[in-house]
This record gives C-alpha cells, sequence and structure tokens, in this order.
C-alpha cells in the first residue's frame, strides 16, 4: 500500500470517527433539551453524570459543545484532501491540533467521571472513543502524508494526481454520507427505544404508593414518591433536588426503601439506618448525612458500617441506645422489607424511581425534568 492508499484509509477512518462523535453528542444533546432519559449502557450512569456541576460548562451544555467539535473534525477532514501544498499540508496540521486538543479534554471529562462524579456515561465514552480514533488516524495521516498534485513533475503526472484526488474526494463523500447516515438510523432508533417522545409512565394506586407512615417532607400539591437506596451515586445526586423542591413547596416528596441488596452490599443497613433515625423525627437528616458522605461508607465491612452508622446518628444529636436498639429491631426491619416487596411488586428495576401525581416518571433526573413533570401533573387534563 502506498502512501496515497494509506492516507485516503486513515482519512476515511478519521472522517468516521468524527461522525459516530457528532451522533454520541447529538444523542445526548436531544437528551439534555428535551430532559427525557434515554438508553445508558452503564446503568444510571448517564444520569448521575448529567445531574452532575460539569454537565453545564458556564451554562452550555456539554453534548453541544463535542457536537460543534466532531463536525467541524469532520470539515477539517474533508478539507484535506486537496492538490495544493498550503491548503493540504494547512488542513492536516489543523486536524492534528484539533484531534489533540479533543483527545486532551475527553481524557480529562474520563477522569472526572471516574475519580470526582464516580459514574461513566456510556454515550460519554463513545466520545472519548472516537477522539482517540480521530487522534490516531491524524497522526498517521500527518506521518504519511504525500506530495500534492502541484509538485508533479510533469502535466501528465498532474493530471493523475489531480484525478485521484477526484476519485478520493468522491470517495470519502460517499463514506461521509454512509457513514451519516447508519448513525443518525443509530441514533433515532435509540432515541425511540429511550422513549425520547415523553409518554408518561404507568400509573400506580395512590392509596398504597405513597403509606401515612413514611417519611414525607414539604407541602406541595403534588405528590412525589421516591423509591431509593442510599448505596446509589444517581439517588445521591437527584436527592438535593427533591430536597430543593420540597423545600420550596413545589412537591410532597415521600420516601420509600428499595435496597438494591444484590449489588450494593450496605444498602439494607443503611435503609435500616435512616428508619432507625425516622423513629426520632430525624430521617431527612440522617439521608442527607448517608448521602453526602456515600464513598466513605459503601465499601465497608457490616461491623464497620453499623458503627459508621451509629456515629452519624449520635453526631445528628439522637439517642444512640435508642437508634440501635431501632436499627437492629424487627419493626425498622419490617418497614424496610415492605417498600421493598412494593418495588418488587411494581416491577421496579432501579434506583432512583419516581412516581409523581401517581405516574412512573420517565424523564431525565435533572430539576427541569422534575419540575416540569410537576407542572404537568398539577394540570388538570
Amino acid at each position: 500500500m502506498d502512501d496515497h492508499q494509506a492516507i485516503a484509509r486513515w482519512r476515511a477512518i478519521a472522517l468516521l470517527a468524527a461522525i459516530v462523535g457528532a451522533g454520541a453528542s447529538a444523542y445526548l444533546l436531544v437528551e439534555y433539551v428535551t430532559g427525557q432519559t434515554g438508553v445508558c449502557l452503564t446503568g444510571s450512569g448517564c444520569d448521575v453524570v448529567r445531574a452532575s456541576a460539569f454537565a453545564y460548562p458556564l451554562g452550555i451544555p456539554m453534548p453541544l459543545l463535542g457536537l460543534v467539535f466532531y463536525a467541524g473534525a469532520a470539515w477539517i477532514v474533508l478539507s484535506t484532501v486537496d492538490g495544493r501544498r498550503i491548503a493540504g499540508l494547512g488542513a492536516m496540521a489543523a486536524l492534528l491540533a484539533a484531534a489533540s486538543a479533543g483527545f486532551a479534554v475527553s481524557l480529562a471529562l474520563t477522569g472526572i467521571e471516574a475519580f470526582v462524579i464516580t459514574a461513566f456515561c456510556s454515550w460519554c465514552l463513545v466520545q472519548a472513543a472516537a477522539s482517540l480514533i480521530l487522534l490516531a488516524a491524524s497522526v498517521q495521516m500527518t506521518r504519511r502524508r504525500a506530495a500534492p498534485a502541484e509538485d508533479a513533475h510533469s502535466a501528465r503526472r498532474r493530471q493523475q494526481a489531480i484525478r485521484r484526488l477526484d476519485e478520493e474526494r468522491a470517495g470519502l463523500r460517499r463514506t461521509g454520507l454512509m457513514g451519516a447516515g447508519g448513525t443518525a438510523l443509530l441514533v433515532g432508533s435509540l432515541l425511540v427505544v429511550g422513549g425520547l417522545g415523553g409518554a408518561p409512565g404507568n400509573p400506580a394506586d395512590g392509596s398504597t404508593l405513597a403509606p401515612a407512615a413514611n417519611p414525607r417532607t414539604g407541602n406541595g400539591a403534588v405528590t412525589v414518591v421516591e423509591f431509593a437506596d442510599f448505596q446509589c451515586p444517581a439517588c445521591a445526586a437527584v436527592a438535593p433536588m427533591l430536597a430543593d423542591l420540597a423545600a420550596g413547596d413545589e412537591l410532597t416528596l415521600v420516601y420509600r426503601y428499595f435496597p438494591l441488596v444484590t449489588i450494593h452490599a450496605n444498602a439494607d443497613a443503611s435503609a435500616r439506618a435512616a428508619a432507625a433515625a425516622d423513629a426520632q423525627g430525624s430521617f431527612w437528616k440522617m439521608s442527607e448525612r448517608l448521602y453526602a458522605t456515600q464513598a466513605s461508607w459503601e465499601t465497608l465491612p457490616a461491623g464497620q458500617a453499623d458503627a459508621f452508622f451509629g456515629a452519624l446518628a449520635t453526631s445528628l444529636g439522637m439517642d444512640g441506645a435508642r437508634w440501635q436498639a431501632d436499627y437492629v429491631s424487627g419493626a425498622v426491619a419490617a418497614a424496610v422489607n415492605r417498600d421493598l416487596e412494593a418495588a418488587l411488586a411494581l416491577n421496579l428495576s432501579g434506583t432512583p424511581t419516581l412516581y409523581i401525581g401517581g405516574r412512573q416518571y420517565t424523564g431525565s433526573f435533572t430539576l427541569n425534568g422534575i419540575r416540569a413533570a410537576i407542572a404537568a401533573a398539577a394540570s388538570p387534563a
């Protein structure tokens, strides 16, 4: 394979990487703008990342920045097919610089997801992979760059070089159109599967959905029932939003225990810790503290977790002896199990799950998304 063929191959790879990155960005942008949830291959990671402080730098949705970057990269790739020395080499240099910057940003964002947010968005990872492939392709193109058509030593060779460039442009356009069409089809399918049309969730029986004995706060006209797990990162991200809405009496929040014991070792213990605090009227204080210290207790062995929760109760001013007795009591265990059984009867599979006005919420876990659903539930049909 000569340099021209190698460059053509790497140029096509770079273009497809840019298209895939743009497609992933477009998919995320639709989710951000509509406030709906979609398909996430990393469980609740996409919602956790979207609810973080890093999702809207300077108030701009991060996927919009990604879409602009990858669309620009695709345009630069097409611009590298040029028979003029200055234009062709300049476009390759621009592509290498852009790809390097894009990869550096993707690497930093992936690091933030890993070590700060401690959750991964699957489509962010797709973007990161696209940026890596784009960088690798741009490096190969720069390393193998061939002589431009204007450097050919005879009219015949110049004509051959120009014809080759024309053929490559046509082939690259076909590749781009096919890649863009396939990506658009995939993104459209994912949006449909994810239910981005905003269809409401299944209604539930309001008489059993929000038991009077469960913790509640706020005096809003719309009741929001949350099935949550204190060891769930997405629940920790959503909790402050729900607390703010309850504090403003935009909703009445009812909490229900849904410990995901198969994946979270201390889910049941933390639920019982909060239920024991509820017996002293301190559920919401304990809930806030459990989420705030989640990283400190989620991997503790059982005995150490018990001691940690007991110390939290004491630090919040509770009667330690009474809390300890309730923590290991059958009554508290039964309260947690009742909610767990209710969640399983509703066929719930993850946390957090919200019921807004008696209907399961299918949107994204953002303040605007939840607020819009509350407003819709408050409006007459």
